[in-house]
């Protein structure tokens, strides 16, 4: 048995293979929820015989590595199905036990859903949130999968129907109907003539809580981890730059008109997000249209008042570690030309990073060799550790509270050992204000439907 918390031993007792075959554990990030699902791998191979499939995105995969190498005698092979005939001859010829894939492998990968599974760990599972998107229907067309193991701090990303499909994936013969589901647990109201949903929140919690309760567990760090130091948060306000303010109430401007070009047709939120966050972009720095072979793509350059603002941060702190969140690459790439121009040690995590350079860039600034760690929420927000440092810079926020929870956690979370300062910061007479407030809103459901306290 591995070395557990109290609290961990508990929730292994209470999941444990012989009492349910599926389990969903929503621990808040940075309790070892690792360590609880790997435990649980453990006590099936004391009975049974079988293989186990990981599924995890792509910054999680090597900490999955690093667990079987370090604390079991499991063979670990990692399928990449970029070079996929080669990888599955080796799984069907080697001698493994837990075979890793990526989120986008599901659908790249139909001979995953052929073989008899022991046991199936999803990681981050509010991956699944879409119960239409292709790599979400691809885990549900595994069908002989024995056990089942959801893990998620954030199971419910942003409104109370999306934990339809992880239940539905855990337990489909109790939530079966989407539907069903939805007009259960979601307080919503029709908005005539388009027929909109405008959803105002969770309901009749207390009953899904009783459904669920046999195979879930939910605890929170300031239950459980008694030591771990506080987070505190500040915001520091900046005005954008005249050339900013320019292209900004230009770009304003323009969507206004869009929308009002479109008034007759209903607007989904898709769409409107989409005007919203290219409005966003303007926010956090200059931007041309100037790409000849791409005219619609958004370049962001200096000036940037929050580039300013976060060199002044660092400046301010030269002797700390610092980890810097954003949305958008541009701005990943106009923070490093100004990291080189001050000789200031970095290193950054996207959606460009080479898989096999992902543990390698965490690895490098966890030891101390870089001060600044760069990153987008959406590459760098989950799965992996950062702390080290204890200081964590929002450039921007995520449209999702749970993954900008998610990305705090990469600090606040086992290991740590100073309190955690989260700094945001915050353009002036511009959408961050108004989408902050949402968000909070947005929390506030998530935290009521999962029970928190």
């Amino acid at each position: 048995m591995l070395d557990l918390f109290d609290f961990q031993r508990e929730d292994v007792e209470k999941l444990h293979p012989k009492k349910t075959k599926m389990r969903l554990i929503a621990n808040e990030m940075g309790t070892g929820k690792t360590f609880e699902a790997g435990a649980i791998d453990l006590l099936l191979r004391e009975e049974y015989d079988g293989n186990t499939l990981i599924v995890a995105p792509t910054s999680v995969l090597p900490a999955w590595v690093n667990f079987f190498r370090d604390f079991t005698d499991l063979k670990c092979v990692t399928i990449n199905p970029k070079n996929r005939k080669e990888t599955w001859d080796r799984f069907l010829n080697e001698d493994a036990h837990v075979f890793l894939v990526h989120w986008e492998a599901l659908r790249l990968m139909p001979e995953l859903r052929d073989v008899q599974w022991l046991h199936v760990i999803v990681d981050e599972c509010h991956r699944m949130k879409n119960r239409k998107a292709q790599q979400t229907r691809a885990l549900k067309e595994i069908k002989g999968i024995l056990y089942k193991t959801a893990l998620s701090g954030t199971p419910v990303v942003n409104a109370p129907y999306e934990f339809w499909s992880v239940l539905n994936w855990l337990k489909p013969s109790v939530f079966k109907s989407y539907w069903k589901f939805y007009q259960e647990y979601t307080e919503f109201e029709v908005q005539y003539p388009q027929g909109y949903h405008k959803v105002s929140g969770p309901k009749n919690v207390d009953k899904l809580m009783t459904q669920i309760e046999p195979f879930y567990v939910r605890r929170l760090k300031k239950d459980v981890l008694k030591d771990l130091p506080d987070k505190y948060y500040s915001t520091i306000e900046v005005e954008l730059t005249e050339k900013q303010r320019r292209a900004y109430n230009t770009m304003r401007e323009h969507m206004i008109a869009w929308i009002g070009a479109h008034e007759e047709k209903a607007l989904v939120a898709p769409v409107v997000i989409a005007q919203l966050t290219r409005l966003m972009q303007f926010s956090v720095a200059f931007g041309t249209f100037d790409d000849e072979n791409h005219p619609d793509k958004l370049i962001l350059s200096d000036p940037s008042s929050k580039l300013d603002a976060l060199m002044q941060i660092i400046e301010d702190n030269p002797d700390e570690q610092i980890v810097v969140f954003t949305r958008f690459k541009g701005f990943v790439n106009i923070a490093i030309e100004r990291l080189k121009k001050a000789d200031i040690s970095y290193v950054s995590l996207t959606g460009d990073t080479p898989n096999a350079e992902r543990g390698k860039v965490v690895d490098e600034f966890q030891a101390g060799k870089a001060k600044i760690f760069l990153g987008t929420i959406a590459a760098g927000g989950v799965g992996i550790t950062l702390h080290s440092a204890s200081t964590i810079v929002f450039v921007d926020r995520d449209w999702s509270p749970a993954l900008n929870a998610q990305a705090e956690d990469r600090l606040h979370r086992i290991g740590q050992k100073n309190a955690v300062h989260v700094i945001d910061i915050i353009a002036k007479d511009t959408v961050d204000r108004g989408r902050h407030q949402k968000l909070e809103m947005k929390l506030s459901w998530i935290k009521s439907l999962l029970g928190d306290k």
